[in-house]
């Protein structure tokens, strides 16, 4: 898929590692991330979680970053994407991406025989199986336990290795805070962080000789 892949990866890796359990979870919260590179802020990562009149939680995501190097942009992203879930089912998908030159559309549409339909113009139509979860979905505590995903932002399928790096004591909003280390092997590395309740607090991936941190705001 290229680096155009491995950059959908990541971005829809980051927009998933979102929100804490739903036990106690409020009607409507959100979640903006800053994303620096070498101190220096180079976009944003923001996500909004609604829940519907019928209960279903509704997940929109706007990501925004671009780095440029001696007047020169090297890396310019933006994607904006929709999702419905319904518990740990996924009702539907459409995002919009642009990476560089390349712009993609993905529809992913659970159909009535419980398998998704999803329609992408890099990777084309197909059907996949209904458990499958999108790389948005690492909020969900549970994704570092699964082995592929459905690329948001190219509608490939990503294999991925996901290993258990320890418990660290990290800064995040404001204080020290426990979190959880999980190392992410795909198409392009990275590593992310979960607190004791299930929120995303970190995320970290190296490429084109620079290291991008994502750091809470809210």
């Amino acid at each position: 898929a290229g680096d155009g892949g491995r950059r959908a990866f990541l971005a829809g890796a980051a927009a998933s590692l979102a929100a804490p359990a739903f036990a106690a979870a409020p009607t409507a919260w959100d979640i903006d991330f800053d994303v620096r590179i070498a101190g220096q802020s180079v976009g944003h990562h923001r996500l909004a979680f609604r829940r519907d009149a019928a209960g279903d939680l509704r997940v929109t995501v706007d990501v925004a970053m671009r780095v440029r190097l001696m007047f020169v942009t090297v890396f310019d992203y933006r994607q904006q994407a929709e999702e419905t879930w319904r518990g740990d089912r996924l009702l539907r998908l459409e995002s919009r991406t642009v990476d560089g030159d390349d712009r993609d559309h993905v529809v992913a549409e659970r159909n009535g025989e419980g398998r998704i339909a999803v329609q992408s113009r890099r990777a084309g139509d197909r059907i996949v199986d209904g458990d499958m979860w999108p790389t948005s979905a690492f909020w969900r505590p549970a994704a570092v336990e699964r082995e592929r995903f459905l690329d948001v932002a190219t509608g490939v399928i990503r294999p991925v290795d996901i290993a258990y790096r320890g418990l660290e004591t990290i800064e995040a909003l404001g204080r020290e805070r426990p979190a959880r280390r999980y190392f992410v092997d795909t198409s392009r590395a990275f590593d992310i962080w979960y607190g004791s309740d299930g929120a995303w607090l970190r995320l970290e991936w190296s490429g084109f000789g620079l290291t991008a941190r994502y750091h809470r705001v809210t």
